[in-house]
C-alpha cells in the first residue's frame, strides 16, 4: 500500500511539474545534485545560469561614465557609475586615459548605477586609497 501511495505521489507530482513546463529527474538518494550543471543546452542565453562573480569593494572618488569597452570613446558610452563604495569585479589593460590628475592604461570592470553590466571604469576615477588596490585580471 506504502509503494502504491508513493508511485500515485511520484505521478501527480510529475504532472503538475509537467504542467508548470518543469522537468522531473531521478538520481539516487545519496547523489549530490549540482543546480549549476545541466545535461542538456537552455534554449536560449537568457536561460542560463547566472555565476556569481567575486566583488572587490572600492572607493570611487569621483562620478564618471561607464563604457561597454575598455576606451572613453563616446561610442561605447554605457551609462553612469557615481562617486562613492562601488563594487568592481576584474581589470583589464585597455586604452591610455587621463583624467583628474592621473593617467592609467587600466579599466576596472563592474556593474553601473545606470543598470548595465559588465562595463568598464578607468582606475583614474578610485579614490587615492584605493588606487593601488590588487584585483583580479580578467
Amino acid at each position: 500500500m506504502k509503494q502504491l501511495k508513493r508511485s500515485a505521489t511520484a505521478v501527480l507530482t510529475a504532472a503538475l511539474l509537467g504542467g508548470a513546463g518543469l522537468a522531473v529527474t531521478a538520481a539516487p538518494a545519496h547523489a549530490v545534485q549540482s543546480p549549476a550543471v545541466s545535461t542538456s543546452a537552455p534554449s536560449s542565453p537568457a536561460a542560463q545560469p547566472t555565476l556569481q562573480r567575486t566583488k572587490y569593494y572600492v572607493n570611487f572618488a569621483y562620478s564618471s561614465w561607464s563604457h561597454w569597452t575598455p576606451d572613453s570613446r563616446d561610442s561605447s558610452h554605457a551609462g553612469t557609475l557615481y562617486a562613492g563604495r562601488n563594487y568592481v569585479y576584474c581589470f583589464t589593460n585597455g586604452e591610455n586615459y587621463t583624467d583628474k590628475g592621473h593617467t592609467s592604461t587600466v579599466w576596472l570592470q563592474t556593474d553601473d548605477d545606470s543598470g548595465n553590466p559588465n562595463v568598464w571604469v578607468s582606475r583614474v576615477y578610485l579614490s587615492a586609497a584605493d588606487y593601488n588596490v590588487d584585483l583580479p585580471r580578467c
